[in-house]
């Protein structure tokens, strides 16, 4: 798992490109608009720092109420997906269900800064709940900060002065870019799903069913949360994006560098596939929903 070519270098070099074409559609008017209604932002941090962990928590306890080899090291690594991020590609389905762009960006920067605290946190909490143990954690900060500038902010950045200083061109391609990031996630995840085949056999029998509950939980959750705060449609479909579509990669990476257990790495693989079931089908409920809602 950790030794795979697309989760380490072919995932993320393909969410990079999207971004890129994401940020086709972005004007520094968007993010400013942002600034101006706090209330959705407010709104997501809640979803993500508190219905995510205790949906995380819900998880552990169901895995680890089942026993098992493993089980302590599965309930763990539930916890530690929702303590992490959300994922780059949360801004890409947030794109592709006609969702609040800006305000998926301005969620993704935030959960990732808010790393350091939300980790050690939980994480320490989950092991000492169902291990009685503790463990000190330190995130590594400058890996944890170019992966977040390589996969978000510079792509953006990067669409939205193409679009500022070649508008026609980024006019003729945007509308493809929809398109090409809804193929190009499916091939990666089926290709993803044929090269880890083998820890998909072990685990998902086990641990698959836990992990599509908390994945589905998480974004209808996320976006009823929304409507509950008499949010917009899009920006409820991006709350629910936001609070189910989490950083997967970046929980193995921390289960196997700073826990230093391929058990609690599991989980995470396990629910970075089968989030995308969830999610795409919020994107297509997502985008029939809204145009309904614009008559479009």
């Amino acid at each position: 798992m950790q030794d795979s070519v697309l989760l380490k270098i072919g995932l993320p070099l393909a969410i990079a490109i999207i971004m890129c074409g994401i940020g086709l559609t972005l004007r520094g008017e968007d993010f400013r608009q942002i600034l101006r209604r706090p209330r959705p932002v407010a709104v997501g941090l809640v979803g993500h720092y508190l219905l995510l962990p205790l949906l995380g928590f819900a998880t552990a306890w169901w895995v680890a109420r089942a026993g098992g080899p493993g089980a302590v090291e599965f309930a763990v690594g539930f916890v530690l997906v929702a303590a992490c991020p959300s994922g780059s590609s949360s801004n890409a389905l947030t794109y592709l269900a006609r969702g609040n762009v800006a305000l998926a960006v301005t969620l993704t920067v935030i959960s990732a800064l808010a790393t350091f605290l939300s980790v050690p946190l939980l994480v320490d909490l989950a092991l000492h709940w169902f291990g009685g143990e503790t463990r000190g954690i330190r995130l590594p900060f400058a890996q944890t900060v170019l992966h977040l500038a390589a996969l978000v902010l510079a792509p953006v950045l990067s669409g939205m002065a193409l679009r500022r200083f070649a508008p026609a061109f980024a006019l003729r391609v945007e509308p493809w870019v929809s398109r090409f990031a809804l193929g190009l996630l499916l091939l990666l995840i089926v290709a993803i799903c044929i090269t880890q085949r083998e820890v998909l056999t072990r685990s998902l029998g086990e641990l698959g069913p836990a992990a599509l509950a908390m994945g589905a939980t998480a974004i209808g959750g996320g976006f009823l949360l929304g409507r509950i705060a008499r949010l917009g449609l899009r920006d409820s479909i991006t709350v629910g994006m936001e609070v189910g579509v989490q950083n997967s990669t970046l929980a193995i990476v921390i289960a196997l560098t700073l826990l230093q257990s391929p058990a609690i790495a599991v989980p995470a693989a396990v629910y970075g596939l089968l989030m995308y079931l969830p999610a795409f089908a919020a994107a297509w409920l997502g985008r029939r929903a809204v145009a309904r809602a614009e008559g479009g």
